[in-house]
């Protein structure tokens, strides 16, 4: 039976930082930094309780109780501590990492206490003695992978972040009641009575925040995004948030402003548009977009009678399906991913490009700006040399690039990286009142994409690289070295954005 806790108690521990790893990802952005935050103060909190153990092991068929009764009430809060952290020091980011730091610090402390103490059980109750340091580990390893493996794929997608921690806390609350009608067996001076009540009462305490989650839930949207919440959706990939207030209808991906509906056209008709008057005397073309999975590109695109055939590969397969189906943006988007000529690949855009044989004459890059890892491989020079294998001869490839004022590093790096694969490539710009002056690059097979050729065609503003800091120093973005998340994390830190 204790051998049963042990697996339990790993799966709770490791859900534990996924689960605060993920929100910390969320909310605060560049995902490998935050997990490593998160593993090294959680290791360390277990370490801290692994050694602290040893004052508990007098006491310790008592406390081993004690200590689940409170990493249930301590972890169920933990996704509304962090949360309502980050409403009041957001403006004060340090602070709020602090807190967040404390509470993983926390957690593991008293994680770290569960297996020293399950050991202490073992002898005081003279149980089996022969490799029980093998077995409490073999079946603590094995915890830990069923954790890795049901959070991404059945916890976070199915319950949200909010419910995950309380479903975590139900957990921890039910391997110590469990392990007290364990105790039973044996003739043990217990409080039983007294401990049960605790339980009972810790119970209250978690279906109580379990009813108030859609009140407290939309107290922090609210805060947040300032907009009425229309919908909330969480994906294995991110959580997706839909605000309107009269006719500005948006979409945030993890607290990021994707569009405004305002202003949202000006942003694609200098992504598609204006790269599509360089194209528009050839006919059946074939467009990749890459990212897009709101259906925004697309719309534009299905305005050109010569362009025979769209594939969009998203990542996301719960953005595509919003996109075909919420009435306020298949209104905005024309219902564009519902049109035949359309398909539609659920797929990392890096993966696809790697494999696919298929070319196309206009590849359209739309993605999250290059926050972390995972999105600055999708500015990366490997990225890009796949990306000329998949183009056509004479065919055009266009990238967002950030805001071209606050990270214009990031714009002529992006820039600089296209055209050391293309040998050629041109950033330009187009003021939008939502997101300020943003940035583009575009690029071309055998096509001179000087300004002075290619703007006249296109109709698009290029820069004059004087008018902005000089960036003559910037390197290329690799796999190896992506330094296009430092200049974007320098741009915004500038400007205390």
């Amino acid at each position: 039976m204790m051998l049963f806790f042990v697996s339990i108690i790993a799966i709770c521990g490791i859900l534990y930082e996924l689960l605060i790893g993920t929100l910390s990802s969320y909310l605060i952005g560049n995902s490998v930094q935050q997990f490593s935050f998160v593993i090294g103060f959680f290791m360390s909190g277990m370490g801290i309780g692994a050694y602290f153990s040893r004052f508990l092991e007098k006491n310790a068929l008592k406390n081993f109780f004690v200590i689940e009764l409170i990493l249930s009430i301590v972890g169920a809060s933990s996704v509304i501590l962090m949360k309502f952290s980050y409403i009041y020091f957001s403006a004060y980011l340090g602070l709020f990492q602090l807190i967040y730091f404390l509470i993983t610090l926390c957690i593991g402390t008293f994680v770290g206490m569960e297996i020293p103490l399950i050991a202490t059980i073992y002898k005081n109750l003279k149980l089996k003695s022969s490799s029980i340091v093998s077995d409490i580990f073999t079946f603590d390893y094995i915890g830990g992978l069923v954790a890795s493996l049901i959070f991404p794929l059945i916890l976070l997608p199915i319950l949200g972040l909010y419910n995950i921690s309380i479903f975590i806390g139900t957990i921890n609350l039910f391997v110590g009641v469990s392990y007290l009608f364990y105790l039973k067996k044996f003739d043990l001076k217990i409080p039983f009575k007294k401990y049960f009540f605790a339980s009972f009462m810790a119970f209250l305490y978690l279906l109580t925040i379990f009813l108030l989650n859609s009140k407290l839930e939309n107290i922090y949207l609210q805060y947040y995004y300032k907009e009425p919440i229309l919908s909330t959706f969480t994906s294995p990939y991110q959580e997706i948030v839909l605000t309107k207030r009269g006719d500005d209808f948006r979409m945030y991906l993890n607290g990021n402003l994707q569009f405004l509906s305002l202003d949202e056209n000006m942003y694609h008709t200098a992504l598609v548009d204006w790269p599509m008057n360089f194209l528009k005397n050839r006919e059946n073309i074939s467009v990749l977009v890459l990212g897009g999975g709101d259906g925004l590109a697309t719309r534009n695109l299905l305005n050109y009678k010569n362009i025979s055939k769209i594939t969009l590969v998203d990542l996301d397969p719960k953005v595509v399906e919003i996109a075909k189906t919420e009435p306020n943006l298949v209104a905005l988007n024309k219902s564009s991913l519902n049109n035949p000529k359309v398909e539609i690949i659920s797929e990392d855009a890096f993966s696809f490009i790697g494999k696919t044989d298929k070319k196309y004459d206009f590849i359209i890059a739309d993605f999250p700006d290059p926050r972390d890892t995972a999105t600055a491989k999708l500015y990366s020079k490997e990225f890009y040399i796949g990306i000329f294998g998949t183009l056509k001869q004479n065919g055009i490839f266009v990238t967002q690039a950030s805001n071209s004022f606050f990270s214009n590093k990031v714009l002529f790096s992006i820039e600089k990286t296209i055209s050391g694969v293309f040998g050629n490539a041109l950033a330009y710009h187009k003021y939008l009142p939502s997101f300020g002056d943003w940035g583009f690059v575009v690029s071309g097979k055998n096509i001179d994409i000087s300004a002075e050729v290619l703007c006249p065609k296109m109709g698009c503003s290029y820069f004059d690289e004087n008018y902005l800091e000089q960036t003559e120093n910037l390197t290329e973005n690799t796999l190896a070295s992506p330094r296009i998340i430092e200049y974007y994390g320098e741009g915004y830190k500038k400007y205390n954005l």
